[in-house]
């Protein structure tokens, strides 16, 4: 099973502020030069403790992830480590000029010697009030997007594009990508709909944060989809992305949880905020214990049809998380197959 560490250049000082959007006036101009140094550092540390890929997100207007531009980053990454796969997860396709976004990736895999994947994604409802995108299109921007990038890199001639979002009259992308025909193509499957668009477009599938029985049905949606349109998924077309705490032993993993506010115990006397699933959705912590707990939800997962485990750190701790990572977790991920 291959790994992907998802860092996030996330602020590293005080903000007062909750929600979204902070305002600037929070941000230290030396706090955000420390905040980008800092991200970089941990992508290296990522490629020396062993994961084979490393990934970043776009957002906007977020102290949390201050990647607005994620081609950015990942070039100064693509200088910072020369073997892991770096994968733009993704750029928001319904707020990017897609015939730009094309050429700056195609930039981007020379820089990296071919070691960029991409996974376009239509944002979340905050992110569409960046630029006033109309949340109601997104989806078919995104598609529209999708399918005018995949053309870009591979047309061998000037082309004009006349689309219902977008228009070009004269499209001819250089460079061209160092991978052929272009780097490997994600797209989201949390939805049916999205899962078979994938399978029906030979892309490749990532899932966020769903237990292993829903992305087993996703999974098995996307392989029938891709089996109409005449070829068979592997593993390794099928990411699934989730965060982790983990520890010597399940006891230090859960009392790290507690420590940070992720309850595992029961719920709080007179309801609070503990109890429930401490896995589940977004703000939970997928994959959360020793080396036995991880192995068996990744297991669940790669029988589910997962090859690509896309792992956020929860709750800080970075650096001790990747030097356990690299001593213990690493290893044994790597044999899931």
């Amino acid at each position: 099973m291959k790994t992907c560490y998802l860092g996030t250049g996330g602020y590293v000082g005080e903000v007062a502020s909750r929600g979204w959007p902070v305002p600037p006036e929070q941000c230290s101009r030396e706090e955000a030069m420390r905040s980008m140094d800092t991200a970089l550092r941990q992508y290296k540390l990522a490629e020396e403790a062993g994961f084979d890929w490393v990934s970043i997100s776009e957002h906007h207007y977020s102290p949390g992830l201050m990647t607005p531009n994620p081609a950015i980053l990942a070039a100064a990454i693509s200088q910072q480590t020369s073997r892991v796969k770096i994968a733009l997860l993704g750029p928001l396709a319904p707020l990017i000029n897609p015939v730009r976004t094309a050429e700056e990736i195609a930039m981007l895999d020379a820089l990296s010697h071919g070691r960029v994947v991409v996974l376009f994604l239509k944002g979340t409802p905050n992110e569409h009030a960046t630029y006033g995108t109309n949340p109601a299109e997104t989806r078919e921007i995104t598609q529209e997007a999708v399918e005018l990038i995949l053309r870009a890199w591979t047309e061998p001639m000037p082309f004009g594009w006349e689309g219902r979002f977008f228009r070009f009259r004269t499209v001819s992308v250089w460079p061209r990508t160092v991978q052929d025909p272009h780097p490997p193509v994600f797209y989201s499957g949390n939805s049916d709909e999205s899962a078979r668009y994938a399978g029906l477009n030979r892309l490749s599938l990532a899932i966020g944060f769903a237990p292993p029985a829903k992305v087993r049905q996703q999974v098995d949606l996307y392989r029938q989809a891709a089996r109409e349109a005449g070829w068979e998924p592997t593993h390794d077309n099928v990411l699934y992305r989730g965060r982790m705490i983990i520890g010597r032993t399940d006891s230090e993993a859960e009392d790290i949880a507690n420590r940070v506010g992720v309850r595992t115990g029961p719920a709080a006397p007179g309801g609070g905020q503990g109890g429930g699933d401490p896995t589940a959705g977004v703000a939970g912590v997928q994959f959360l214990g020793g080396l036995d707990s991880v192995m068996a939800k990744a297991r669940e997962l790669h029988d589910a049809g997962v090859g690509i485990l896309d792992l956020g750190v929860a709750g800080g701790g970075v650096g001790r998380t990747l030097e356990l990572f690299d001593r213990t977790f690493a290893p044994a991920l790597a044999e899931v197959a």
